[in-house]
């Protein structure tokens, strides 16, 4: 199955996928992220970091990967707790972000409407109906739920 090494690089070059998607939306379609989209980021980032660290420096590689376990872990958490503001079982009155269209016009017209806030609660962005924050906790899980069935592989073959 997977080993250490390939589960490593695969959450590595997923993270790189993810930022990158979620630069595109920002960048060039205009999606603003709320704080708490802003905060998943961090743990994407610093694997992305740690990955890179690995590729030169090979003989700590479990360092890292213990890592990458309470970055996916913290991932996890965060992603969990803002899937759950998004669709409304938790408020969390910080969640929220301003986008500022470029022509004075629309701006006006944004601000008379109160439209340039983002929030939690009413994410602006959803595939197959749910929130991008809960495709982010499925993926921590699915990688939370990978190092741990490698861990007890490895574990079994001590046994035995």
């Amino acid at each position: 199955m997977f080993n250490s090494k390939i589960i490593f690089n695969l959450i590595f070059i997923l993270s790189i996928v993810s930022i990158s998607f979620a630069l595109y939306l920002q960048y060039f379609l205009d999606y603003m992220p709320c704080k708490l989209c802003v905060y998943q980021r961090i743990p994407y980032y610093l694997i992305i970091f740690v990955g890179f660290v690995n590729f030169f420096i090979k003989r700590y590689f479990s360092y890292f990967y213990l890592i990458f376990i309470l970055l996916i872990i913290i991932e996890l958490l965060t992603s969990g707790y803002h899937s759950l503001t998004t669709i409304g079982i938790i408020e969390y009155s910080g969640c929220e972000s301003a986008s500022l269209p470029s022509d004075i016009t629309e701006l006006k017209n944004a601000l008379l409407s109160n439209s340039l806030i983002v929030e939690c609660s009413n994410a602006n962005l959803k595939y197959f109906g749910i929130p991008l924050s809960f495709y982010n906790f499925l993926f921590s899980l699915f990688f939370l739920l990978l190092i741990i069935l490698d861990a007890y592989k490895k574990k079994i073959k001590k046994i035995k």
